[in-house]
């Protein structure tokens, strides 16, 4: 584990916090301090991290060893991996990278261009021509959608979207700063058919 230190430092943290605060795992209902909360928050997201490259049994074996209950141990990595959505997701862009970079960035371009600034009715079949697999790039795109749309929403900075796709896209720092420039030079038309969507979200359920 790589980051087996810091795992056992935040167990020994819980333990001596709160010897119960298992049960806050397997009962989210629980109330839970404000210390505690923050322990397993920084717990999930290095399990998070570890999950990115090791097995999830390797890593509830690995909390079984220090001591954690099994049900907690696969209660947390289970919340673990549900954290790892968008990077799964995002894995034909990773074996692109390993493949071929400038098929990946290829791929980035058109999904802006077809998909997400504006939309071409048909593109995804025709992209994926028998190169992709439909589903995978339908997901995809979304997926590259929905994470646009998170940037957007809160005025993220190019270097504050740099480092948030690393973490979620697992590219390198050159391929994830092609891609927020993606977004750094379409921002304001993004930002416009964010707020033009919204509206007509909101007309929706006023008409209902």
């Amino acid at each position: 584990m790589k980051n087996a230190k810091r795992i056992s430092e935040l167990l020994q943290t819980l333990q001596s916090t709160d010897e119960q605060w298992g049960l806050m795992i397997l009962d989210r209902r629980r109330a839970q301090g404000e210390e505690i909360h923050a322990r397993i928050n920084q717990l999930l997201s290095i399990l998070r991290q570890e999950l990115k490259t090791e097995d999830a049994e390797a890593v509830c074996e690995y909390l079984r060893h220090m001591r954690v209950q099994e049900e907690v141990a696969e209660k947390l990595v289970e919340e673990a991996e549900d954290m790892l959505w968008i990077y799964e997701k995002l894995s034909l862009l990773r074996e692109l990278e390993d493949r071929d970079e400038a098929a990946l960035r290829g791929l980035l371009s058109t999904v802006y261009q077809k998909y997400i600034i504006r939309f071409e009715p048909g593109y995804l079949n025709s992209v994926s021509g028998g190169k992709y697999d439909g589903e995978v790039l339908r997901q995809l795109s979304a997926c590259m959608a929905n994470l646009t749309d998170y940037y957007i929403i809160r005025n993220y900075s190019l270097r504050g979207m740099v480092k948030d796709l690393e973490d979620e896209s697992g590219l390198s720092k050159e391929n994830c700063e092609y891609w927020a420039d993606l977004i750094e030079q379409n921002y304001l038309s993004l930002k416009m058919n964010y707020i033009v969507s919204e509206l007509g979200r909101i007309n929706d359920r006023l008409r209902k």
